[in-house]
């Protein structure tokens, strides 16, 4: 190939999804171009031809020249991006995002790396204040296609991402029609919890479908008195709840998740997630162009 290429640069992720980035070099700015590592061409086309790029975060694609690494250069490359590097004002060192979004008709985006983890915290702030769970189900559905993750990865990582802020420690009071009452789980960690065990009792694995085919599950707030944080409520079936806060409970915590509880010196293990998959920190691969 034209270009030798360094061994893989791997660094931690800023967003805890995996992604990878193109650093550009002075000499492919100059030519408006980005050159694609020997280890990503598997990815695309084997000749010659034009293909789709998204830019940014545009829902419209471009059609590029791609030159592939059987030309006469030995290198795959994306070209016609001068109007772009200028636009973003992409300097030498700059990192670019390269994303596969359709392998099998060649389509794919560039964004500045700034921007794609600007927009997916942005992403992600929505989905942390969702107006309801369909809102929560959309955005969860945006993180998911934006980070080109699988819905299964997205649910994880988020649920370990609100697993490391802070618990509040005064659950905030609402008003309810002329009265005060304790605040609600919030749409996005329903929707989070509600995916996560698929609307099953994590006390007594009990579930139903309700009459529109979804599950029906409530939140306990361990502690009534602290904040929505994810280590402080449970998804449970509607008589678990009841026998929270009515039964002769005692409850028993490891590392701060509810392991056992006892009703009426009945027992049961808790069904925890986290007990089951380890959190992973997401990894940025970089790329010389």
């Amino acid at each position: 190939m034209g270009q030798e290429y360094p061994a893989i640069i791997r660094s931690q992720s800023q967003i805890a999804y995996n992604y990878a980035t193109i650093r550009i070099t002075k000499s492919r700015l100059d030519k408006g171009l980005l050159a694609i590592p020997v280890s990503l061409i598997q990815w695309f086309p084997k000749q010659n031809c034009q293909i789709n790029v998204f830019l940014d975060d545009s829902v419209h694609s471009q059609l590029k020249t791609y030159t592939s690494y059987t030309s006469r250069s030995r290198e795959c490359r994306i070209g016609g991006l001068p109007e772009w590097f200028r636009e973003n004002q992409i300097k030498e060192g700059d990192e670019i995002v390269l994303q596969v979004v359709d392998k099998n008709n060649y389509v794919y985006r560039l964004i500045p790396e700034v921007k794609f983890i600007t927009k997916t915290k942005q992403i992600q702030a929505e989905f942390d204040n969702s107006t309801d769970e369909l809102n929560a189900e959309q955005n969860l559905f945006r993180i998911a296609d934006w980070t080109r993750t699988d819905e299964k990865t997205a649910k994880l990582t988020e649920f370990f991402r609100l697993i490391k802020q802070p618990i509040i420690k005064e659950r905030q009071l609402i008003s309810k029609k002329g009265s005060f009452g304790k605040e609600s789980t919030p749409s996005n960690i329903r929707i989070l919890l509600g995916k996560i065990y698929l609307g099953h009792c994590q006390v007594c694995d009990f579930w139903f479908l309700r009459k529109d085919k979804k599950p029906y599950y409530e939140i306990h707030h361990l502690n009534p008195k602290i904040g929505n944080h994810i280590k402080n409520l449970i998804l449970v079936c509607g008589n678990c709840h009841n026998q929270f806060e009515y039964a002769d409970t005692k409850e028993e915590f490891k590392d701060g998740w509810l392991a056992k509880v006892y009703f009426n010196n009945r027992i049961f293990v808790i069904n925890q997630i986290i007990s089951k998959h380890k959190i992973e920190e997401g990894a940025k691969t970089i790329f010389v162009n």
